[in-house]
Parts: C-alpha cells; sequence; structure tokens
C-alpha cells in the first residue's frame, strides 16, 4: 500500500506542476487558471489517501482520525500553539520594523493556508505514511522517512517563482525534518488522530507567514531564527513521547 501511495502521489502532484509549468498563466495560485492546478498538485498527498483508503474500505476511518478529538491529551495542544508562540517570542530580534495585519488578512491567510497546506497533504502523510511506519520502523524513524519524502515532494517548487524557492534550501530541509519530528509526535501521543498533525501544520505555516509583518520579511530570516527553537521544539517532542509512552522511536515496539 505505502509504494502505491508514494507512486499516486508524486504522479498526481508531478502531472499538476507539469501542467503549470507549461501554462504561463496558472503559475500562481492567485487567478483563476492557476488556482485548480495548484489546488491538486498540493492536495496529491490527501487525494492519493482518499483513493487508496475507499479502494480498502477504510476511507471512512480515515475521515474520522482527522476529526479524532477524544484521543488528544492536553500536551499536545502546546505543540499545535508552539509556532506561533515562537514567533511571538521572536519578533523583539526581528531585523527590520513590523507591519499592522488586519483581521480580513489573518482571516484570508488561515483560510488558504489550511486549503494550500494540511488538509491537502496531512491525510496522506500521517493518515497513509505514518500509520503504516510507525509500528514497522518506530515513530521516530517513520517521522524522519517522511519528512525525507515531503522534502522531495516539495522540492519542484525550486524550479520555478515561488515563495519557497527564495528560501534557502538546506535552511528547508532542516526545517522539513523538524516539522516532521514535532508532526510525528503529535500524531504518536495522539493515538493516530490526524487532527493535530492538521493543526500543527496549519500553526507552523502561518508563524511563516506572520513572520513577514513581525519584522522577518526575508523569509531566510526567519528560518535561520527559528531553527534552533525548533530544533529544541522537535527534542521536546521526542521526550514527551518518551515520557508518556516510553517509546524513543527509532525501532518497533516489541
Amino acid at each position: 500500500m505505502l509504494i502505491g501511495f508514494l507512486a499516486l502521489t508524486f504522479g498526481i502532484s508531478l502531472l499538476s506542476f507539469a501542467c503549470i509549468v507549461a501554462i504561463p498563466a496558472a503559475q500562481t495560485p492567485e487567478n483563476a487558471a492557476g488556482l485548480p492546478f495548484w489546488l491538486v498538485m498540493v492536495w496529491g498527498p490527501s487525494l492519493a489517501a482518499i483513493l487508496i483508503s475507499a479502494q480498502n474500505g477504510q476511507l471512512p476511518a480515515l475521515l474520522l482520525h482527522s476529526i479524532e478529538f477524544s484521543t488528544v491529551p492536553p500536551v499536545v495542544w502546546i505543540l499545535v500553539l508552539s509556532p506561533l508562540l515562537m514567533l511571538l517570542m521572536l519578533r523583539p530580534f526581528a531585523p527590520e520594523q513590523r507591519r499592522p495585519v488586519g483581521p480580513g488578512v489573518i482571516a484570508a491567510m488561515v483560510g488558504l493556508n489550511l486549503i494550500l497546506g494540511p488538509l491537502g497533504e496531512e491525510l496522506g502523510w500521517r493518515g497513509i505514511m505514518q500509520a503504516d511506519l510507525n509500528p514497522r520502523i518506530g515513530w521516530l524513524s517513520a517521522s524522519l522517512l517522511i519528512g525525507v519524502v515531503w522534502l522531495i515532494w516539495h522540492l519542484p517548487l525550486w524550479t520555478i517563482d515561488t515563495p519557497h524557492s527564495q528560501i534557502a534550501l538546506p535552511l528547508f530541509a532542516a526545517h522539513c525534518l523538524l516539522y516532521a519530528v514535532i508532526i510525528g509526535a503529535a500524531y504518536t501521543l495522539s493515538g493516530g488522530s490526524i487532527l493535530p498533525a492538521i493543526l500543527i501544520h496549519l500553526t507552523v505555516n502561518l508563524a511563516s507567514n506572520f513572520a513577514t509583518f513581525a519584522g522577518f520579511r526575508d523569509p531566510n530570516a526567519w528560518f535561520k531564527a527559528s531553527l534552533w527553537p525548533y530544533l529544541a521544539l522537535a527534542a521536546g517532542a521526542v521526550a514527551l513521547v518518551y515520557a508518556h509512552l516510553g517509546q524513543f522511536g527509532l525501532w518497533p515496539q516489541p
């Protein structure tokens, strides 16, 4: 199932990306010509997960896990909020002046980031990959492997003019692995609920977007400033899983 999921994910996303490259008007999601292609590209992992789960008769369970609230322990909500708290703590060290951001812009950013991000990805990365790999290789090994796949999946965005292409690739790679560990820990602590994964993915993206208003106008300034805090957060997430479940996560549980 895992190989089929990856093949379908990359097939959907790369086909959509090829259309974006071939159609000049589609090279931004900010117009009617580009938005459908960008949506399909970004939704590659979740679309693949939905198709495979439907074929296996597991789609209701997958969708239920995406809204499962009761299995999420309180400590996981700290992980969910941590990226935004991190931005507040780092804001005094921003190299440039802050800019005001109104409620309308905030609402639009939340909506766009939710649709063009976690909803399109986490049913696949966590609902299929993490669920399959956790019992086989341990949650931390699974998270790091997902981080590598996640990075590779993003790489085409560095071949065209996108916000991602403005970020130094080594910096983005490091962040990708750290995000994957934090999200994987939240998923594992929550008994397989995908909801915290969706929300952490959202707050990570929002923190990066809001950083431009907080004075980190150069994306690399934010990615550099937040690298060590995210490393500390990832280490704390590993410690939380060990404290709560007794799993270090680099090998399968006996």
